[in-house]
Parts: structure tokens; sequence; C-alpha cells
């Protein structure tokens, strides 16, 4: 159940593939031949400047069209127009399986019903994609310009059945490379042109909204005729709900060959050249009464009648399991950030744990899945937004028509709020002496090891900013760093503690430094419940009694502060202001965000306005592989991506099995040459899940692993319930905190023993990461439910590969990355720079080959290695950043001192804001990497958005930087003092 869609061919003969009979079908190659056969088309037409809407379709009229050409009149409506001109694009709308059932089973007035509903729906969705502007047309010089088209024209075609003759309602929407120029629009080379030739970029960013737009108007069509309730059906999709899974199987026939073809884990693109490699023409198959008949015969074979369990939706087994899960789901202890019941309401507090800044897209397409849950369309879902945004309770950051490119987006205020706390408490210039320079000169002498680059970063750090920023790259030697920087506070009898986002980090900075560290989010915990000013530090950092209150006399560590949250970061910067204390963050900005919403570290990082950088990597032995680490820390991925194809680290494996296979088989080729730290790395659970199952062969043939014991039942990394196998010799990874064990959430343990319990379970002795070893019965590995609530069951994987986010931090003899599904830059780099010797690559073909033969002529042809490879590298490319709210505010200085928005300026078209933001950034980063500091500083911070004055920053810093600025420019310029807190006017 979705909207899918496929590029058109060119000029007329394009049209065939919906005007000609079934026999064309048998050839993949020529998909551009269909038929309207099983249903006439019509024409859906938004301004009906060439076809009537409603109208039906005749062929030469479409053909003409499909060319470029007027119907009636044989002109050219647009430039280019004859047999080069592409024809258009189809977005094809299909229901769930569930729907079709009911049709196929119903009467012929429940069968008329339903196909109403389904052009009622098509309709809905169609105007959705004309409203949000998703298919554009172009003017100007370059095309520079965009605009909505005044007539969008889509030949709508219903069809009914499958390749295999299952009942499949679905429709054919082609959106014609003919589209109405706006008025006052065109100009020069397009004066003359009353229709323009179409752009669908926004129609494929979108595609998801708008299939959830298909289905949310179709949800509520059937609910208001039939009364029908729905459940989750996973992807955001849904089904009727009663009617059972093995029935929407029966009839899936089509599914299952292209399911059984792709693999369970193909991707759209591999869908799809499966479905071309396995279909067959409809001629082949039986039509009118015989398909009738076939239908009767495989509907009395399931042995119920769909439209009776569709009545019934109590009686829906996965309606009860899901009833289950939520009763046993511990409620989360923060309020939702958006409150109500609504669809918008409920997404964008789903949206927000991640995002501190929602897109509209992505908020709709979110609102839209949940309301078709409810039986609820557009209309409900666009005037919940409007209320939302009416009352303030979500609060307008951009209009899609204020900046080119851009789209319509919200945070919330208590989103905005807590960002402008943390950029308050982060604006701590020369605030005092933390670290006299006597105590960390004595701290560097000691620390003989450090580069002139790490002595440097520490003496910044111990600078007499409140707030001072590492920037360190994979591999560059932080915790050594810190190391010294801890030495240094001790020296100048500071008070030193670590927090970290996890607590897997925590325990490795504990580690490293001494010091007692704790996870952010317990830290807010104890600051909250039980602080206590006058405790001692801690001296085992694992226990988790209340830590002690910060005061002037503590220097706050940081690490892995590129996956700290705002509101974490806020509430740890905000306390130490209160209490007079130094943060020092230590973190990454281009390895893997903040689980949490925005990038906080880099709002951080604009305000503070200089840092220092470790950009010597030290990790890798391998000059080469060294060299590809400092420039993807630098944030070119694709380079270093790149530098381990030209040395043949990639490998291009075809088929996921065999693909697998050779992930486990350079696993065991590092081990021998590397020893037994080795990590494989994958991008999904799923993947990891299958190659430990493999490493478990292995390891078991080479008797390093005995037999398994047992099977527990365990939840995996998804939070699913499966079976876990245990042996002695096992590695397994924990994925939650216990307390009461002193273990966390990503420690890792040995299976030493598997016993059997007097209560009739299983016990295990465990050797710990940290050296201790636990027996404890199964079933205490779970983690302990507040409210009385019935314990789950224990949340443990194997721990031979994993992920990404269970890589970063970890530093190994050798690794071999997993690619089966797609990746993006910030995965490339944490999984190439976990290793000190070696790193391999092993990419799953198929899904890069499928990706290639779409936008091929012939998709039957395989794309070559060159080809695949080029996808990957513009994979390595693709990076996102979380945006900030800060990033929006039409006055930054204002919005960090009151947390007012204000209305942004409309930027005049040619501006690219991206560009020169990343421009400035890049430039401030060159910058402080050659040791230039004062100078450089965001120009926000001085001058207001419109240029009419200093900003009120405290008088010392703003005359120290005046005078830096002197001094670099070799002047002497005499700098009133006009008493604290006076900013200095321009």
């Amino acid at each position: 159940m979705t909207a899918t869609l496929h590029r058109l061919g060119a000029g007329s003969p394009a049209a065939l593939y919906y005007t000609n009979d079934s026999q064309h079908e048998a050839r993949p190659d020529r998909r551009d031949e269909y038929y309207a056969s099983d249903g006439a088309g019509v024409w859906w037409s938004s301004g009906e400047t060439v076809v009537r809407h409603g109208a039906a379709i005749e062929a030469s009229s479409f053909r003409d069209l499909c060319a470029g050409y007027h119907p009636g009149t044989g002109k050219a409506l647009v430039r280019g127009a004859g047999p080069g001109h592409w024809a258009g694009q189809d977005c094809t709308m299909t229901p769930g399986k569930s729907v079709s059932v009911l049709w196929m089973a119903g009467t012929a007035e429940q069968r008329a019903a339903i196909e109403a509903a389904h052009r009622s729906a098509v309709e809905r969705a169609l105007a959705f994609v004309a409203a949000e502007g998703l298919v554009t047309v172009r003017t100007g010089a370059g095309g520079v310009q965009r605009h909505q088209p005044s007539d969008l024209i889509v030949a709508r075609f219903d069809h009914y059945t499958t390749r295999e003759g299952d009942p499949n309602l679905h429709c054919h929407c082609v959106f014609l490379n003919v589209a109405g120029a706006p008025p006052n629009s065109t100009s020069g080379r397009y004066k003359t042109q009353k229709h323009l030739t179409i752009e669908v970029e926004g129609l494929y960013a979108q595609q998801l909204g708008v299939g959830a737009a298909y289905r949310a108007a179709l949800a509520e069509e059937l609910r208001a005729r039939f009364g029908l309730h729905y459940r989750e059906a996973g992807r955001g999709q849904w089904e009727i709900a009663g009617v059972p899974e093995t029935v929407l199987a029966a009839f899936s026939k089509r599914s299952s060959q292209i399911l059984d073809y792709a693999g369970a884990y193909a991707t759209s693109a591999q869908r799809e050249i499966a479905a071309l490699a396995t279909r067959r023409g409809k001629h082949e198959l039986p039509t009118g009464p015989e398909l009738e008949a076939r239908w009767r015969q495989e509907l009395a074979g399931c042995g119920l009648d769909p439209w009776q369990a569709a009545r019934h939706p109590e009686l829906d087994p996965i309606l009860i399991a899901a009833a289950v899960r939520d009763a046993e789901r511990e409620p989360p202890v923060d309020p939702p950030e958006i409150p109500g019941d609504g669809p918008v309401a409920r997404a964008a507090s789903a949206l927000f744990r991640h995002e501190s800044v929602l897109a509209r897209k992505d908020l709709l397409q979110r609102a839209l899945e949940l309301a078709s849950l409810q039986g609820l369309g557009v209309d409900t879902v666009e005037a919940e937004l409007a209320q939302l945004e009416r009352v303030g309770t979500l609060l307008p950051l951009a209009d899609a028509e204020m900046i080119p490119g851009a789209s319509a987006c919200w945070t919330s205020p208590g989103i905005a709020a807590c960002e402008a706390r943390m950029l308050r408490a982060a604006d701590r210039p020369l605030e005092r002496t933390w670290i006299a320079p006597e105590a960390a000169a004595a701290a560097l002498a000691q620390a003989s090891h450090l580069s002139p680059e790490q002595g440097l970063a520490v003496s910044h750090a111990a600078n007499a900013d409140g707030v001072s920023l590492l920037q360190a790259g994979a591999g560059t030697g932080k915790t050594t760093t810190a190391a010294a920087l801890v030495a240094a506070a001790h020296g100048a009898k500071l008070r030193v503690i670590g927090l970290a986002p996890s607590w897997v980090a925590a325990d490795e900075l504990a580690r490293s430094t001494g010091i007692p560290t704790q996870a952010i989010a317990r830290w807010r915990h104890d600051q909250v419940s039980a602080p206590a000013p006058d405790a001692s530090p801690r001296a085992d950092p694992s226990r988790s009694d209340p830590s002690p209150a910060l005061d002037p006399d503590t220097l706050v560590l940081v690490d892995e502060a590129g996956m700290v949250s705002t509101r974490d970061l806020e509430a740890v910067l905000s306390a130490a202001r209160v209490a007079g204390a130094k943060v020092v963050l230590i973190g990454d900005r281009r390895q893997l965000a903040s689980v949490g919403g925005a990038s906080a570290l880099r709002a951080v990082a604009e305000v503070v306005g200089r840092s220092a950088v470790l950009g010597e990597v030290r990790r890798q032995t391998v000059d080469w592989q060294r060299a590809a680490s400092v420039v993807m820390a630098r944030g070119d991925v694709e380079a270093g991506v790149r530098a381990y194809a030209a040395e043949d680290r990639i490998e291009l494996v075809a088929g996921a099995e065999a693909a697998q296979d050779r992930v486990i088989a350079v696993w065991s080729e590092q081990r021998t040459a590397y020893g037994e730290d080795v990590l494989i790395v994958t991008r999904r659970n799923a993947d990891a899940a299958l190659l430990n199952a493999r490493a478990r062969a292995v390891l078991r043939a080479e008797g390093r692993l005995g037999p398994d014991l047992i099977a527990l039942s365990t939840r995996d990394r998804e939070n699913k319930r499966v079976s876990l196998a245990l042996a002695v010799g096992d590695s397994l990874r924990f994925g939650e905190s216990l307390p009461h064990l002193r273990l966390r959430n990503g420690n890792r343990a040995r299976v030493e023993a598997i016993m059997a319990d007097p209560d009739g379970g299983a016990r295990l002795r465990l050797a710990l990461e940290d050296g201790r070893v636990i027996e404890t019965p199964w079933t205490e590995l779970a983690r302990k439910l507040r409210f009385g609530r019935k314990k789950l069951q224990p949340k443990i994987v194997h721990a031979w590969a994993g992920t990404a986010y269970a890589a970063q931090g970890r530093t190994c003899s050798a690794a071999v990355m997993y690619l089966g599904a797609g990746t993006d830059a910030r995965e490339m780099y944490v999984g190439l720079t976990r290793h000190r010797h070696e790193a391999r690559v092993v990419v799953e073909r198929d899904r890069l080959d499928a990706m290639c033969r779409q936008r091929q002529a012939d998709p039957r042809i395989p794309a070559t290695d060159t080809m695949v490879l080029e996808r990957l590298f513009r994979e390595a490319r693709t990076y996102h950043e979380k945006a900030n709210v800060v990033d929006y505010a039409a006055d930054r200085v204002a919005f960090m001192r009151d947390g007012e928005l204000g209305v942004r300026e409309h930027v005049a078209p040619g501006i690219d804001v991206g560009r020169a933001v990343r421009a400035a950034r890049a430039l401030r980063e060159a910058a402080a990497w050659l040791g230039i500091e004062r100078l450089v500083v965001p120009a926000w911070r001085v001058i207001d958005a419109y240029g009419r004055r200093l900003t009120r920053t405290p008088g010392p810093a703003a005359r120290a930087l005046v005078a830096q600025l002197a001094r670099r420019l070799g002047h002497s310029i005499p700098i009133p003092d006009r008493g604290r807190g006076h900013g200095i006017e321009r």
C-alpha cells in the first residue's frame, strides 16, 4: 500500500504502456507498453487548459500529450516537443491487500463502493500533490526560478489485478510533462510559452507523504462507508483489522514471487527490478468469469468470509498482541512535547524526541500515517496543524516561500526556550581563571608523550572561558589529551567529574582519566531528585550513588559531546553557569549525531567562537589509512572511501547470503592476522543478528565456542521477542542498564558457565569487561520496571557483530564493515576509523546495482562495477546534520538573550543561503586550524541581524576582542570604558 514512482520514456511511444493490449507486458524491457483495458482512463486537470477534468481519455490525445503536442491543434505546447520529449512521471497508488481482498469477496454494490472510495482517495492525493507544490515548473535563465503550475495534467488508469491474477486495486497516475505556466511568470525566451515542462524532484522527495495522503483519504472513505477499523502493517501502512494474514498471503502470490527473488530486506529499487524480471503478460492469465471462479475457489480454501472477519476487529490476533505490548510498555519519563491525542500532536511529539525542528514533509507524513489508523483524512490533519500553529503550540520557523529551496518547518515553545537557555549558558567568555598557567605547564611537562597539537589543546581547554571546546576527530588521541587536562585541573586543586551521553562512553572516560563519571541522564536525575552539595567524589565510578553538586572549584568534562542532546547539554551548561564551574566539551560533530533532537554541539561551537582541534590521526598504523581518516574527519568522507576503494579494500559481492559469507571470511582472515580484537560493523540490527549467527558457527568449528546448551527468551535491539541460543564462550551485549547488577547499556560479557537454577530456570556465570565475574539467574538480567509492572524479558544480543552506533567510541585491531543497506557519511566515517591495522568493506552489490538500473533505458542490463562504486561514493557524501532552532532565528542575539525568534525577511532568489553558511563555517574551522583564535568569531555575536549596532556583550569581553583585532592589524585603538554591562554602540 504505497505510492510508487516510475519514469516514462520519450515521445508518443511512451503512451503505448497504457493504451496497447497486454501482450507487450511479457517483455520487461518494454515497460512503456501497458494497457488501459482494465479501466478506462480519466483525465485529472487542475486548470483545464488542455483537457477537461473527469473526461474519458482518448488514446490519440494521450499519445499527443506524451509527445508534448496539443491534442486538438497538433501544435507544440512546450519547447522540445516531439520524439525526444520526456513523456512524464507515473505515480501508482495501491491500497493494502486487505482492501483488494474485500473488493474481490464483495457483492456488486460493495465492489462499486470500494472502487468509489479508491477513486476519491486518488483524487485527494492528487490534490495534495498540487497543494504542496510537489510538481513544479521552471523559468528564468538556467531555470533557477520555480513556480507552481497553473494546470497539472494527469492521466488516470485504474487496474484491478496483479500479473498472477490476484485481486489488486491500483491506479496509475501519469503526470504529463506539460503543465500550465503560472500567470506573470514567463519572460525572455519563455514569454510566449503558455505551457512548460515539469520538475518532479519534490514528488520523489515526498513520495512517502503522497502515499500517506492516499492511505489516509482511503481509510476515511472506507470507514464512512463500511465502519471499518485498521491495524498497523509496518512502514506507516495499514490493513483492515480482522482480516487474517493467512487470507492476505493466499492472494499475494505476486508479492511472494518478488520477495523470493529480491529477498526479505530488499530495497524498493531491488523490488522493482525483481518485478520486471519475474513479470509475465496478463494474456497468460484467465479473465472474466474464469478468474472470478478461481477467486471463489481460493477463498473457499481459506475457510472464512473476509467481510465477516472485518466486522469483528476485536478478534484480530495482531491487535490483541499489540494491546499486550502496550500494557507491558513502561510509561515514558517525560510528557509528550505537544499535548493532545490528535494525529498531528502525536506525530509532532514522536518526531520531537529526535529532532528540534520539524520539516513540513516529515510532520505531514507521520501525522497522515497516524490519522489513517483512526480513519481520519487529510483535511482533519491539515485543520489540526493550522489550529496548533494558530494557538502557538507549534512555532513556525520558516515559510517555504521565504527561503528558496527550503521547506516550511516548526519547533515547540519548550524546545526553543531550552535551546536559548543552552546558548546563554554557553556564552561565558573570559570569565575567570580556573587552571593557572603554571598548573597546565606542569601537567604538560609530565606528559612528554603528547604532541604539540595535543599540548595546545590542553592549553586552550585551560583558558579563562567558562565553556571550552575540544573538537577531536576519530583516532586523534583525545583520551590522552583529556588525561593531561585532568592532571592540570588536579594540579589547580579542582575537582573533576566526567559526563557522557551513554554509560559505555562514561566508563571509557573513567578508565582513561581516573575520574568519577556518569551518564548525563543519571546525573540529571541525581541533580533533580537528590542533590548533595557536601558529598565527596565517588571512588567507584560504576556506583549509582547521587553525584555531588557543582561548585566554583569543579571542572566538568563532557565526552562524546557530539551525541549529547540539547536538553541534556542545556542542563549541564546551566548548572555549571549557576555554580560557577568550568565545562570542557570534547566531541566530534562528524561522527554519529545525538539520538535526541538538534546538533547541540554545533550550536554551542558557534557561540563559543573558537575551539581547539585535534586533527592528527594516531590510531591507524598504515599511512594511507591515517590520511583517509584525516580527510574524513575534515568532512570529506567520500574522499576517504575512495581511498579504500583504490587500495582494493572494498569488495562488491552479489547476493546477501554470499556477501555475509564473505564478511565472515574476511573477519576470520583478520583474526588470524591481528588477533581476536576484530569488529564487524553493520548498518542494521537485523544484519548484525545474521552475522552473529555465522560468526558463532565459525567459532564453534574452531573449538572456541561450545555447543548451544540452551535457548532463552530475550528482546533484540528492535525490542522484539526472540530466542537467544547460548553456549560457553559466547560474547553478549546488554541492551539496557541494570542498576541492581551495576551493568550498563552497551556493556559486554563472556559466558563462562551455564547452569540449572533451583527454580528450574537457567543461571549464568558472566565475565564482564571491567574484570568482575557475576553469577545470576537469567531472569535477573532484565530491567526492573517502575510502578510494579510486570518484568520484561532480558534485552541481550550476541556481540560479535554490531551497528555503527554500538561501535562508536571503540578501538580495535581490525574491522570489517558490511553494507547491506543504504548508508551515509557519518556511518562510513565511524566504520572506517575504529581500527589500528586494517579495515575492509564488503558491499552487497545487488542493492546498488538495482539503483543504477532504475535510471537506465533498459533495466535488464546489469550495472558495471564502476557504476556501482560511484553509487556507493554518492552515499558516502550524504551528510545530514540536524537543524537547530537558532538556525532559523531572525536575530540570533535576541534569540540567545530572551528566546525571541522574530520574523525572517524574504530571501531574494539567487542567494544560496545554505552554501553561504557552510562556506562561513568552513572558513572559521580553517582559521581555528591555523591557530587564529579571538580574531575569528561568528559575526552574529558582534552585529545584530539588521547591522544597526554591536550587541550588548559584557564590556570586558568586547573590549578585549576589539583590542585583539587592533593588535592583529597593527593598530592602536583607544577603547573607552563605558562601564560594565553597557554594549559598544557603532
